[in-house]
């Protein structure tokens, strides 16, 4: 069961005082050679998947991706402003990856359309706008006060991946908005608190999942953060709230070396609608498929935002590699703090 505080600021101050505490655990048992490249370690966790550790060479490679990934990122959200179109947004950072020699990795690396086939992506990001949340093709409507913004940009560069979005409101907003995007940016800050070595995800993820039920917000759970490196997209799946199945199948320990993409996804509720059932699992939000064959918008109609970043599990804690090499769980705590809002 999922003990629910009454204050988002309670639980973040949990977050921020187990920052970097470690169960015991034995790595020796759960770290093991099965070959492939030298150096990279494989160990079974979650299920009986193997979710590979990361040479330092790796991780050199895959923060220079995610570095590429979050220029672009900020350089859209820079021009999120009234009047601009998501298409624009999208050239912005088909500019910037190309610039850095990079490649869109949602157009050179097979991805899940909705008709169950893999093709690339229309464009070289995902542009979300209010209620086109997942996997949202960038459209040519014109960004209105008020709207909530989303801009996830995945990269490949030199044969490693990285995934980074951020969201903004443009223009005021009203409060239900910037309470969501603010609670979002509250379950990343817990998420990069807590990660340790040692730690078992379902401890995150409940943490990420009480902010939400303390926001009002809804989860996202038919998409979840992931590990990457030469794939966009692999193992182990890293959600921001909990299931059975997870909690069955799919819950793993985190070891150091692994690299992670954490995305928490919520959408906005009416106050007092339940996010969370009696046994402590989220209630996720419903999801609907948009004519174009790619975007899922939320069934309420109301909007949505996500916030992704790569991260490296250290041996004290958690790194955010899309942040400059200085940056560590302490540095980020102090980012998160304000709710950008983008004004024209």
């Amino acid at each position: 069961m999922v003990t629910i505080r009454t204050t988002a600021d309670e639980l973040l101050a949990d977050a921020r005082a187990h920052s970097g505490s470690v169960r015991s655990v034995s790595l020796s048992t759960l770290v093991g050679k099965t070959g492939g490249r030298a150096g990279v370690r494989r160990p079974i966790v979650g299920g009986g998947r193997q979710v590979e550790l990361r040479t330092s060479e790796e991780i050199e490679a895959i923060r220079s991706a995610a570095l590429v990934a979050r220029a672009a990122v900020d350089a859209a959200l820079r021009s999120a402003i009234i009047g601009t179109r998501p298409e624009t947004l999208a050239a912005i950072v088909a500019g910037v990856v190309a610039a850095a020699r990079a490649e869109s990795a949602l157009q050179v690396l097979p991805f899940d359309a909705l008709d169950g086939g893999e093709r690339p992506f229309p464009a070289a990001c995902c542009v979300a706008v209010n209620e086109r949340l997942i996997h949202a093709v960038p459209t040519d409507r014109p960004l209105q006060d008020g709207d909530v913004v989303t801009v996830d940009v995945a990269v490949r560069l030199g044969g490693w991946c990285a995934d980074v979005a951020d969201c903004v409101i443009v223009g005021r907003g009203d409060g239900r908005s910037v309470s969501m995007v603010q609670g979002c940016r509250e379950m990343m800050e817990a998420a990069v608190a807590m990660i340790a070595p040692g730690v078992r995800w379902s401890r995150v993820a409940s943490a990420m999942q009480s902010i939400a039920e303390v926001r009002s917000l809804g989860i996202v759970t038919k998409y979840a953060g992931h590990g990457v490196g030469r794939s966009l997209h692999e193992a182990p799946v890293a959600p921001c709230g909990l299931d059975e199945a997870f909690m069955e199948r799919g819950d793993f320990t985190l070891l150091p070396d692994m690299v992670l993409s954490i995305e928490p996804t919520v959408v906005a509720r009416p106050d007092g609608l339940r996010t969370i059932d009696g046994r402590g699992f989220a209630l996720g939000c419903e999801l609907i498929a948009d004519p174009d064959g790619w975007t899922m918008c939320t069934g309420s109609g109301h909007p949505g935002c996500s916030v992704e970043r790569t991260v490296l599990v250290t041996r004290q804690g958690c790194e955010v590699l899309d942040e400059e090499p200085k940056s560590v769980s302490a540095a980020v705590l102090g980012r998160y703090g304000a709710v950008p809002a983008v004004s024209n």
